[in-house]
């Protein structure tokens, strides 16, 4: 069984010490049957009180959570239970965290939280500590990105009375961070200290400017510019390949105004238009250079990229790596 490592924070240099990203895994491998239950309550588990509903096999969980300073990316697999609010279990301070949670893998769920809702594979809800709640799964996987109550009240204007149990519809800055939240977990093995830090405050201010605009009905985009921008920049590398992908398209599937996604890029000394163009370059070589595009020809591979023409497609290639598309094949082959 993997063990907790605890995490600190130093707010006199602001500085993470040793343990500031680190991966902690735990699960109820080596625990006696009859034991798991009690030891995920009391040990592992910090909000909640779990209350196994099934009968006759041996009660199994697994915990993933990266903490940093007022924010902790969570995932939680284990067989059918019903779980209570545990006031005070929290290791933030007041025990009251909001949490954007997704429901990865789940057959049924029932949530009690300000009313009954009815949960599925794919969605997204929020979860309120501070007030009560029940929530009763089938077998299932769930992850979540954990905010401090301050932080989301610094946003909200104070007011976080209607989001327990709010359900949020999977599009725009949503719809990024369902993915976001599933590749941070899955690839966080493989990933640095110093990369887990940076993709859970993505993941943190992309819940943040989505909660804002439970409120206000937009997000403001610039006021959480690293999270947005990962978002944007993931949602134009994986919709590269359309040709008639602008940034407009991409300010509309951010939930966000032309304006402020240039600003957001401006800073980074960035356009939008160009990032649109050096993704699709990008996807090219990596084309060119794997496996997955070895039977295409150069033609195919620019049409999948996003380009209607073969010879803006060669001469904007051969400008960003000095290399023609074939050139750059030929010697990928030549290495291997």
């Amino acid at each position: 069984m993997s063990q907790s490592i605890p995490v600190e924070f130093n707010p006199a240099s602001h500085a993470p010490v040793p343990g500031y990203g680190r991966l902690v895994e735990l699960n109820t491998d080596g625990v006696p049957a009859e034991e798991r239950l009690a030891f995920w309550r009391d040990t592992v588990l910090k909000r909640t009180q779990p209350q196994i509903i099934r009968n006759g096999q041996p009660f199994k969980a697994r915990l993933k959570r990266i903490v940093l300073e007022r924010t902790e990316l969570v995932e939680h697999t284990s067989d059918a239970v019903q779980a209570l609010r545990a006031p005070g279990r929290s290791r933030f301070d007041g025990g009251d965290d909001i949490a954007v949670e997704l429901m990865r893998d789940c057959r049924s769920a029932l949530l009690d939280h300000d009313g009954e809702h009815r949960l599925k594979s794919g969605d997204l809800y929020v979860v309120d500590y501070a007030k009560p709640m029940q929530i009763i799964r089938s077998r299932h996987r769930s992850s979540g990105i954990v905010l401090s109550r301050r932080r989301v009240a610094e946003v909200m204007g104070g007011d976080l009375s209607a989001l327990a149990g709010r359900q949020i519809a999977p599009r725009g800055m949503a719809g990024i961070l369902r993915q976001h939240l599933k590749i941070t977990l899955d690839e966080a093995l493989f990933m640095s200290e110093a990369e887990r830090v940076v993709a859970t405050n993505a993941a943190a201010e992309m819940a943040l400017v989505i909660l804002q605009a439970t409120r206000v009905g937009t997000g403001d985009a610039e006021q959480f510019v690293d999270g947005f921008h990962v978002a944007a920049s993931r949602l134009i590398e994986t919709q590269c390949g359309d040709p008639d992908l602008t940034p407009d398209r991409v300010a509309n599937g951010l939930g966000c105004s032309r304006a402020s996604l240039y600003r957001v890029f401006a800073r980074r000394g960035e356009g939008v238009a160009e990032a649109i163009w050096a993704a699709r370059i990008e996807r090219a070589r990596r084309l060119l250079t794997s496996q997955e595009g070895t039977d295409l020809m150069i033609s195919d591979v620019a049409m999948l990229c996003g380009f209607r023409e073969l010879p803006t497609f060669t001469r904007m290639f051969k400008r960003r790596y000095g290399a023609t598309p074939r050139d750059m094949r030929q010697a990928s082959r030549a290495q291997a």
